[in-house]
């Protein structure tokens, strides 16, 4: 075997090239066979018989190559295997130009990294860059299935330009090697850049909505803003559209608004009727026209100076609770706008300073279960905020300062001036304790006037679901005033030990055992005179002893465990993400030692990495003056708060209270676990709005009524379980149920369960899901398709994958790798 090397022709940077493919192609190329001619005359290398041609990472193997030094260009004929950085060829002859890149194949098959996607053609052309034309051939993003593909697009004449848009004329859609009609001219997504055009909507089916059709368009303005607008059709209740605009300059300067509007002529008063649930709010009426608004916006206008708002409105009180589309895309804030209590509104500006800040602010209030002429307001707010060094640092002084106007329609209402100054002491005695001492006032200043609301409770006078507010007596109009003294001490201290693993994953494990006690004294002043608008009106009496440990548990990567410290972030949403870069053809899965590391808080310190493992909490406060259970105890429950973070598939917590005097006993419990198996997998293309990987989430939360304050507010939600779980029973097939199931009242409050049908190489799904809930009380009947790397169509039975958004960024409308 002869080996042979030439230097190549410096490649430029060419449109779709990486910097590191550019720079392969510019080292020298190798040339080895079993047979090697050359021709003087034309400066030309004929390489016979396992002859293969390297150059940087580039590998192409043939029966033959015929290489023309002098016009750098190369043919290779009989089994041509060309593996590149981007991209894995297969064919019968490729003739290839070693400057520009551009290849010209009979009989090709071109594999994506990762498989992500595929194109088989009887002829292909590569321009520059990542662009083909495709001569009798076909395009699919099931790129690891053998023969023919679940699905393709194949066409006649074909262009595709992977990071833009493809184009097939004379096309067809094959389901499974089945063409279907062919269509003249047909344009397909295959980028990961946003740009104008349909997007996934919904598709369902329900008792109460009737057939429901959503579909969204969406506009891309420019780099910084775009909108979305779409059409809502639901049979048997109503039709409306919606409408978004976002504007991004920034992290912490954006304008976003998402507005809908709705007529319900079509809807039945019996359709109206079945729906309300809850018939003692303060108002039940559905009106025929409907609407919402909801809108966040942060403007800069000054470095330190910052103008805010965040809205919500709604036409009424059953607005949120009856709709199933609040936004166009996530990123709002809400997560579960149809179990709101208050649409809050809220508006100001804030001005940052060292150690402080200054903030005028207005909230609004728009009660979704009382009448609104009790709701209370506060219009405006100004508050003062900061804390000083004293005596070079030997103290310091923490301040709040606030006057606030409250507005209600009727009932009480008025001004309020209030300050909070408290000074502190903080003290260490070497490495063995650390401390503080605090003495402060609370104190306001009111001038009031109105009427006293008076508050019916859950569980009396036939109130089922929530409480009821009427006008009371008159309240004597004036000026009153309160200051409340306070002092306050602590001492901690800390305890560790180190032990060495020297594991694969961690080398050492630290334990540290923080034990605690605080002292809190107020003293008994009356304050039942003053009006109470909201935590600021009352400081109760007491000597409080609150004592108890934290304990952790960290965990020292080893270097070959650790990560780089993240640099930037990216933004995600659902029409605009940032590609995620992918380091080389094999990369895979994370490796089996990084799967099971530990994961939680991480900080780096010297350049090693430690993950917080484990947290536990234990305490209990004790009053030595005054009752702090109902049953009349000092003593209150004990509670117990446990966080473990022990691999990155699994992170679980608890919070646990024990009353250990009187019949309480266990008075409060809640358990949460999060567990994604080992085998769980995700695509390597993008799955438009589908759930991917399997996954367990559950929560469980227990309140013993007798020991609640209202013991009616809880007499149906005591004991609630909830689940939500999907696995890949196998390659095609997965299952999906959630069920939410109150135990107190022994009534299934709401169920999901959903199959999906996929690729083996999770290139495609079909999802079907029913959704039975209680409030609203309907079954609604969900399907969507997806197809990875063009998107989703339809409405998503199966919610989202808590392990989806850690460390993800996927391509919101590509076929490249994560």
């Amino acid at each position: 075997m002869l080996p042979l090397a030439f230097a190549s022709a410096r490649a430029a940077v060419l449109p779709g090239m990486s910097p590191s493919t550019s720079a392969e192609h510019s080292e020298p190329i190798n040339v080895t066979g079993r047979e090697t001619t050359y021709d003087s005359k034309t400066d030309t290398f004929l390489v016979s018989g396992d002859a293969v041609m390297t150059q940087g990472g580039s590998v192409l193997k043939a029966d033959q190559i015929e290489l023309f030094r002098k016009d750098r260009t190369a043919v290779a004929t009989g089994n041509v295997h060309l593996v590149d950085t981007d991209v894995e060829i297969f064919a019968s002859e490729a003739k290839i130009n070693l400057v520009n890149e551009t290849l010209e194949l009979d009989n090709a098959t071109i594999k994506g990294r990762l498989t992500t996607y595929r194109m088989e053609g009887k002829k292909i052309r590569k321009l520059e860059g990542q662009n083909y034309q495709i001569t009798s051939g076909f395009f699919t993003t099931c790129g690891c299935d053998k023969g023919a593909p679940d699905w393709a697009i194949s066409a006649d004449q074909m262009d595709v330009n992977v990071g833009g848009e493809g184009v097939a004329r004379g096309g067809t859609f094959d389901i499974l090697g089945y063409p279907l009609p062919k269509v003249p001219y047909a344009t397909f997504p295959a980028d990961t850049t946003r740009h104008s055009g349909f997007i996934s909507g919904r598709l369902g089916q329900s008792g109460l909505r009737g057939f429901q059709v959503l579909q969204p368009y969406y506009i891309a303005i420019d780099k910084s803003q775009d909108a979305t607008v779409a059409l809502d059709v639901e049979t048997s209740q109503r039709i409306g559209g919606l409408g978004e605009y976002r504007l991004t300059n920034g992290l912490d300067d954006y304008f976003w608004v998402d507005g809908a509007f709705y007529d319900e002529s079509i809807r039945s008063q019996a359709n109206r009727e079945s729906d309300i649930v809850d018939n003692q709010l303060a108002d039940t009426h559905i009106p025929v026209n409907r609407y919402g608004f909801i809108g966040m916006a942060r403007e800069h206008i000054t470095d330190n100076l910052i103008a805010y708002g965040d809205g919500l409105t709604v036409s009424d009180d059953l607005y949120l609770r009856e709709m199933d589309v609040w936004t166009l895309s996530r990123g709002f804030g809400g997560s579960n706008w149809a179990s709101l209590r208050d649409a809050m509104s809220r508006f100001g500006l804030l001005d940052e300073f060292d150690d402080g800040f200054a903030r005028v602010q207005g909230t609004w209030n728009q009660d979704l279960v009382q009448p609104n002429q009790f709701a209370l307001q506060e219009l405006p707010q100004a508050l003062l905020s900061g804390r000083t060094d004293l005596l070079g640092g030997f103290a310091y002084a923490d301040y709040d300062a606030e006057a606030v106007n409250f507005y209600r329609q009727e009932g009480v209402d008025g001004g309020r001036l209030d300050a909070n100054p408290r000074i502190t002491i903080p003290w260490r005695l070497g490495d063995y304790a650390y401390g503080y001492a605090r003495a402060g006032v609370q104190s306001a200043l009111y001038d009031t006037s109105g009427d006293n609301i008076n508050v019916i409770p859950v569980g009396t006078a036939g109130r089922l679901y929530n409480n009821n507010l009427s006008l009371g007596t008159s309240t004597h109009p004036g000026v009153r005033g309160t200051a409340v003294p306070y002092v306050a001490t602590g001492i901690k201290t800390d305890l560790e030990r180190v032990f060495d693993v020297n594991g694969d994953t961690i080398s050492k494990l630290k334990n540290t055992i923080e034990p605690f006690a605080d002292y809190t004294y107020v003293p008994t002043i009356n304050q039942n005179g003053l009006p109470l608008f909201d935590q600021v009106d009352r400081l109760n009496s007491r000597s409080l002893l609150s004592y108890g440990f934290t304990t952790r548990l960290f965990a020292k990567m080893t270097p070959q465990a650790s990560t780089t410290p993240p640099t930037d972030a990216t933004a995600n949403s659902d029409t605009s993400q940032s590609q995620a870069s992918a380091s080389g053809p094999l990369e895979n899965e994370l490796a089996d030692s990084e799967s099971l590391a530990p994961t939680g808080a991480t900080t780096y310190s010297g350049g090693a990495e430690v993950r917080q493992l484990a947290q536990f909490t234990l305490l209990q406060d004790y009053d030595v003056l005054h009752a702090l259970t109902p049953a009349g105890s000092q003593m209150s429950d004990i509670e117990a708060v446990l966080t473990l973070y022990p691999t990155t598939i699994a992170w679980l917590g608890s919070q646990v209270d024990y009353s250990p005097t009187g019949p309480g006993g266990l008075t409060f419990a809640n358990v949460y676990l999060n567990y994604q198996p080992p085998w769980s997998s995700m695509s390597n293309v993008y799955m438009g709005k589908a759930l991917e990987g399997s996954f367990v989430q559950a929560s469980y939360n227990y309140v013993n009524r007798q020991t609640a304050v209202l013991p009616g507010t809880i007499q149906n939600a005591n004991s609630f379980l909830s689940l939500r779980a999907y696995t890949d029973v196998f390659d095609r097939l997965g299952v999906y149920v959630a069920p939410d199931y109150n135990f107190a009242a022994a009534k299934l409050l709401s169920a999901e369960y959903g199959a999906r049908l996929k690729s083996s190489c999770n290139c495609w799904a079909a999802d079907l899901g029913v959704v039975d809930s209680f409030n609203p009380n309907e079954v609604q009947y969900q399907f969507q398709l997806t197809l990875g790397g063009l998107g989703s169509v339809g409405q998503s039975p199966f919610g989202r994958n808590p392990f989806q958004t850690m460390g993800l960024v996927g391509n919101p409308t590509g076929v490249l790798p994560r």
